[in-house]
């Protein structure tokens, strides 16, 4: 057998697709694309793109590939929030793809096959997302959906997603250029309440970054990649009256549907507790829950002191990644630097679940580690049971989750935790011989 993507695994029978790919690469968002490769974006191509291509691209094509990417980038992220089926390659692989070249990507095995290939050879999508979703052995496991607009969270509800457990409030922009205001956001809002319905929804409350950052802010100075971002923002007036449009929304909102609101860069306790008041004076009577996101490894060796505070803590992953490397996740030079195969992550990631103890089924994983190939597994057997995750990704994960057990993947996560390098672990995972 060949390791493919989570849930994707290449039996003999289907050795003929393996050999007549043209290109083999990461798989990244799963799906099935066809059309002609094109090196300028526009409907109905396979895009073939840098990372600077990529952040032009204002015409999203039927797929992509990708050529040395940033995996944690906010470009990257775009195409999974869109469930654009997307391959990466490095450069040699990507020179062997001739423009104009009829294909057909299979985003889930990530493969770039021959336009001949037979329909039955591609990776078929799963079924919807069971529920109750547990693992072989009975282990409980909650998958939820990360969205960005009300389709997407239609798709979540129509896919079987548990909750939907982060709403990108900062990608919800109005037609002009102007801030946001509370009607924009009862709009947008309750547009992704009732799509979603009668899912919990979890609101991320405006989360502005260097990639994140729409006209209304441009008067904003720059953020950096370590530095304000996120609730580190609150202070300056312009974003606290459009976070102060988000609340007056929210209260009207709240009593109608299951909300829950998400602080963004949360730090410290009493950056929580502040926010914790805030929302509660500007959300009566409705009173949701509100939680933090840890995204720095200082935050997230405070996971137990949080888990004591709310009864919701998510970790953002991307960013996590991001303070745990000292790299810009945003900057394609720095890609091996965030190398999602390396141990440390692991390291980390299983110290925080030490400090959770009982309660780390409690934490929501958000990002896009859990999606890349193999590593949902790893996270499981580390104690983790909650995830948000991509529509695109959703029925795939949830297949690999039915397929495993817990102590099949506690010794893996061992393995995984106590290897030396990423090229170890990608051999322990059975990816590509460790390259």
């Amino acid at each position: 057998m060949i390791a493919a993507a989570p849930g994707v695994v290449i039996g003999l029978n289907d050795m003929t697709m393996f050999f007549e790919a043209l290109a083999r690469g990461l798989g990244y968002v799963p799906g099935i694309a066809r059309g002609p490769i094109r090196r300028a974006a526009r409907a109905g191509v396979i895009l073939l793109a840098n990372h600077e291509a990529l952040r032009a691209v204002a015409t999203w094509p039927a797929g992509c590939i990708l050529t040395n990417a940033a995996v944690f980038s906010h470009a990257s992220i775009a195409l999974l929030s869109r469930g654009i089926p997307t391959v990466i390659l490095d450069a040699d692989q990507s020179k062997r793809l001739a423009e104009g070249t009829a294909v057909v990507l299979d985003g889930a095995a990530g493969r770039v096959l021959p336009a001949s290939i037979q329909p039955d050879a591609l990776t078929p999508k799963p079924p919807p997302v069971p529920q109750p979703l547990h693992t072989r052995d009975g282990e409980p496991v909650e998958l939820r959906v990360s969205v960005r607009a009300a389709d997407a969270a239609r798709v979540a509800r129509e896919q079987g997603a548990a909750a939907v457990g982060l709403v990108r409030s900062e990608l919800l922009l109005p037609a002009q250029d102007g801030a946001p205001d509370k009607h924009f956001y009862l709009q947008a809002f309750g547009a992704i309440l009732a799509a979603a319905a009668p899912l919990t929804v979890t609101i991320r409350l405006l989360d502005l970054a260097p990639d994140k950052h729409p006209a209304w802010a441009a008067a904003l100075p720059d953020t950096g990649a370590l530095g304000r971002h996120g609730s580190r923002l609150y202070d300056d007036p312009l974003v606290r009256s459009v976070l102060e449009a988000q609340f007056a929304a929210l209260a009207e909102l709240c009593p109608r549907c299951p909300v829950r609101v998400l602080i963004p860069n949360v730090g410290t306790l009493g950056t929580l507790r502040h926010w914790q008041r805030v929302a509660k004076d500007a959300t009566r009577p409705c009173n949701p829950v509100v939680g933090p996101m840890l995204e720095t490894v200082g935050a997230a060796l405070l996971v137990d002191h949080f888990l004591a505070e709310s009864s919701l803590v998510a970790i953002g992953l991307n960013d996590l990644m991001q303070s745990l490397y000292g790299a810009d996740r945003d900057m394609p030079q720095l890609r091996d630097a965030l190398d999602p195969y390396a141990p440390g992550v692991y390291r980390l990631l299983a110290q925080v679940a030490r400090l959770a103890g009982a309660d780390v089924d409690r934490i929501q994983l958000c990002g896009i580690l859990p999606q890349l190939p193999g590593v949902l597994p790893v996270l499981l057997g580390l104690g983790y049971r909650t995830f948000s995750v991509d529509v695109a990704h959703a029925p795939y994960l949830a297949q690999t989750v039915a397929a495993r057990s817990c102590a099949q993947d506690r010794a893996l996560a061992d393995a995984v935790t106590a290897a030396a390098s990423a090229r170890e672990v990608r051999i322990l995972l059975g990816l590509a011989g460790g390259h």
